[in-house]
């Protein structure tokens, strides 16, 4: 099951601009594994960007899926994978 959030957070990343950990429901969240990374264009016609995907393991054993807006400089927390 997952659950969507869709919600900007803060992410500190690394050298490679690849997730490290994220801000959310008021604590650091570690990434210990990144499992998958995509692309997406989105609705292109609609003016949407490209945003990077990122599936990965977090502290505690939880999944998250996150992407990065690169053109507006935002991270967003997108779904909790259960």
């Amino acid at each position: 099951m997952a659950k969507l959030v869709n919600q900007p957070v803060l992410v500190v990343t690394d050298g490679q601009r690849r997730p490290r950990r994220f801000f959310w429901m008021r604590h650091w969240v570690d990434v210990q594994s990144i499992l998958e990374e995509w692309k997406d264009t989105g609705c292109w016609w609609d003016g949407e960007t490209e945003k990077t995907f990122y599936r990965l393991a977090g502290s505690g054993g939880a999944m998250y899926e996150l992407f990065a807006d690169r053109k507006l400089n935002q991270w967003n927390l997108y779904r909790v994978l259960d």
